[in-house]
């Protein structure tokens, strides 16, 4: 028995679909070797050659003030294992990924990539101790510089395992997940605590000038309210970024990556640039929180936790990154940093303005006061952008160019930082840090800031793209109950009604309880009979009988 055209398909031959030859399980995504050019191999590369860039930037940028290239007396041991390290990392990435042992290869990319995370622990260590050291002094403790952001970046980019599927999943990368959340609690942790140890170095040293003759003034007071400030401010900041590494969603994942990135980028900006020294008075290498601003509790932090989040932000699902929600609580919480800083910045110059004035030092109330009023004017534009993300649609030519503006603001206060700032005639430098500045309040951060809100343009730009999906409007059933009642025809009083509104042709009329269903009616059975009114045929006549042998 044959199908052809003219016979009527049936269900199960028309439904049937045959499996592709292989073995089992070979189509499924993740399972089994993938092809060389397929869309994982390429982002497995990807990922890698980052980490390997990222491995020699850190070569070529400072650890600290007292090492890296270019940064005369620089230790040859340090270099010694700055080199090894490296050299580890570097061998992580070729390592043969094995199908048959995916676990044994991971492990294998976390063991090498170990050596230089303790590296970079042990320059956090050593700036601690420093800082204990030489606290209350005129020396400066080392710090961590971009060099250690860069390389901690690379380590954990290199230590993460090769991807089995184009996307990567929360639930497959949830022991990373554990450690960016651990990162974020020691990031908030340190920061407090260097927040809390410099107040306090710099409220025992106004107390230590009191006693004898000299009385408890208006010297020792502002200098414990500039520490309470500069200290209050750096806090926030850290905290408020922070603080995203420890929320596990999508937006607070994208947010943190862009700043992480932002900070990288900033650091080495700062030490290449030959302003850089006027922009950051440590050349981009971040002290501990509250010494000179935000330190490295935060620039590390954010920078290693944007390594972690790489395969759930670049290479997230669709359903994530075609989300424009996701999109917008992202921007908004970049925006959140960005008036944070700019209102703190502001407190902080009229501090300086107020404390120069009751001290009776030189001062130059126009210039602070401007730069007040364009911290002002961005954090302000800042909040306006983010109540309209809140409330209005993504496609409005009022939130581009509001992005814009932020941009315009961000990157005009670190020029005006640099330009307006009050100098001293004569200061000596050291070969590393130090400038002429009387005033340094506009620091990395504030470029930080400035790539942050890039991201913020470009992320506008992107969103503002994505459609929403249609939804499919099922179709309406409609019952019996539901279904319009026909319309009454009028008839003529007195006399029978016409044809057309006798009931057998009243098909809209609705069914009655006594009504037989449709399986019945449509039965076999005799024929209709045709109902005819007797307007129609007429009245009917009485016929005689007559018997057909009786003729007239």
């Amino acid at each position: 028995m044959s199908l052809n055209t003219d016979d009527t398909p049936t269900g199960p031959i028309a439904g049937t679909r045959h499996a592709p030859p292989g073995p089992p399980g070979a189509s499924r995504p993740g399972h089994g070797p993938q092809p060389a050019g397929s869309l994982t191999q390429r982002r497995n590369m990807f990922r890698d050659l980052a980490a390997f860039v990222l491995l020699l930037l850190a070569v070529l940028f400072p650890w600290n003030l007292y090492f890296g290239l270019m940064i005369p007396g620089s230790s040859v041991v340090w270099w010694g294992l700055l080199a090894l390290v490296t050299v580890l990392s570097a061998v992580s990435l070729v390592v043969p990924r094995r199908p048959t042992d995916p676990g044994g290869n991971a492990q294998l990319r976390l063991l090498l990539n170990i050596p230089y995370l303790l590296l970079v622990a042990g320059f956090v260590g050593y700036d601690a101790v420093e800082s204990i050291m030489l606290g209350g002094t005129t020396q400066v403790p080392g710090g961590v510089g971009p060099g250690a952001w860069l390389g901690a970046a690379g380590a954990l980019l290199a230590a993460q395992p090769a991807l089995t599927q184009p996307t990567t999943d929360e639930r497959a990368y949830e022991r990373w997940l554990r450690g960016a959340r651990l990162l974020g609690y020691v990031s908030m942790f340190g920061a407090s605590l260097s927040a809390g140890f410099n107040l306090c170095w710099r409220v025992r040293y106004a107390l230590q000038h009191t006693g004898g003759s000299e009385s408890f003034g208006t010297h020792n007071t502002t200098v414990i309210l500039s520490a309470v400030v500069y200290g209050v401010v750096a806090l926030v900041a850290v905290l408020v970024a922070s603080r995203w590494i420890l929320r596990n969603t999508p937006a607070s994942r994208f947010a943190i990556f862009a700043l992480g990135v932002s900070s990288v980028v900033a650091g080495m900006l700062v030490w290449v640039v030959p302003g850089g020294r006027e922009i950051d008075a440590f050349h981009g290498i971040a002290q501990n929180t509250s010494t000179a601003g935000v330190g490295y509790e935060g620039y590390l932090a954010w920078t290693a936790a944007a390594a972690l989040f790489v395969p759930l932000t670049l290479f997230s699902p669709p359903q994530v990154r075609n989300d424009r929600e996701v999109w917008r609580n992202a921007i908004r919480k970049g925006l959140v940093l960005i008036v944070v800083w700019c209102f703190g910045s502001a407190l902080m110059r009229v501090t300086d303005l107020v404390v120069a004035t009751l001290l009776d030092y030189p001062s130059f109330p126009y210039n602070s006061l401007t730069l007040a009023a364009f911290d002002v004017t961005t954090a302000t534009l800042a909040v306006w952008l983010r109540v309209k993300l809140a409330s209005g649609a993504l496609r409005s030519r009022l939130i581009t160019a509001l992005s814009g503006l932020v941009v315009t603001m961000t990157i005009s206060r670190v020029i005006l930082g640099v330009v307006l700032a009050p100098r001293f005639e004569r200061v000596s430098v050291g070969p590393v840090y130090g400038n002429d500045l009387a005033q340094q309040i506009t620091s990395t951060f504030d470029v930080t800031l400035c790539g942050l809100a890039l991201f913020i343009f470009a992320a506008v730009i992107i969103a503002a793209q994505i459609r929403k999906p249609r939804r499919r409007r099922r179709p309406v059933r409609r019952t019996a109950a539901t279904t319009r009642p026909p319309v009454p025809v009028p008839t003529r009083p007195g006399g029978p009604p016409p044809p057309s509104e006798a009931k057998t042709t009243q098909f809209g009329a609705p069914r009655t309880q006594h009504e037989a269903p449709t399986a019945v009616l449509s039965a076999p059975g005799p024929a209709p009979r045709i109902f005819r009114s007797s307007e129609t045929t007429g009245p009917v006549r009485p016929r005689i009988f007559r018997p057909p042998n009786n003729r007239p």
